[in-house]
């Protein structure tokens, strides 16, 4: 299904007062929450239809006018409503605590890993987010396989990276113990041979749905 623009309903206000939650001051240009001092805005589309279904939050990080960091949510539930909190809530537990720091240079209650990163002669401070999981069954803890984080660094210190940001969203998820999806963004555009390596992990078989999610930004030493 195609999504559209011009079927889509702003969260201005929403950031707004995240924003605010986090102790910013800020104003609004167009739809941009822009953190006062900063030359870096937010902007974010809700889409109550996006599916029968679901709803798709999508969040837009404006860098510069060549770099818009984009990244997406579900939102389910069975009013527009409440499909709205669940993306809104998903965005605010994977990514934004991560965008914060990365970004805005902001800490939040929400613990985010900070490494130091030398990828091509280059030094990047990476931020790392904790994974986000879903899991239905009710009986069993999910372990995430061992080497997912290790993996995840290995595979970005491969690729040949130049700008001063560069973002990656790495999900996966088991759908019946014999079907599994992966998907990899990288700086917004569909990342191939991150999503053959995702799916090589040890992922443990359940009968039951399970997915994980996890949000890395980096940024270079200038």
């Amino acid at each position: 299904m195609t999504i559209k623009k011009n079927e889509a309903q702003p969260t201005t206000q929403l950031l707004a007062e995240l924003f605010k939650t986090n102790g910013f001051t800020s104003e609004e240009y167009e739809g941009w929450i822009i953190p006062e001092g900063s030359d870096y805005a937010m902007k974010g589309y809700w889409y109550p239809t996006a599916t029968e279904t679901t709803g798709q939050l999508t969040i837009e990080i404006f860098i510069n006018s060549e770099m818009i960091m984009v990244e997406s949510f579900s939102g389910l539930g069975e009013s527009g409503l409440e499909r709205l909190k669940n993306a809104f809530s998903s965005f605010v537990h994977h990514d934004f605590s991560v965008l914060l720091l990365a970004v805005w240079n902001k800490e939040t209650p929400t613990k985010i890993t900070k490494e130091q990163w030398r990828i091509n002669g280059e030094n990047y401070d990476a931020y790392i987010g904790t994974e986000g999981i879903i899991s239905y069954d009710k009986e069993k803890i999910l372990e995430i396989p061992t080497s997912f984080n290790e993996r995840i660094k290995t595979l970005i210190s491969d690729e040949a990276l130049d700008k001063e940001f560069h973002w990656f969203t790495f999900f996966y998820a088991n759908l019946n113990g014999l079907d599994q999806s992966a998907e990899v963004l990288k700086d917004n555009i569909k990342w191939i041979a991150g999503e053959r390596a995702l799916s090589t992990l040890a992922w443990r078989r359940s009968n039951h749905y399970y997915a994980v999610r996890k949000f890395v930004v980096l940024k270079k030493n200038l």
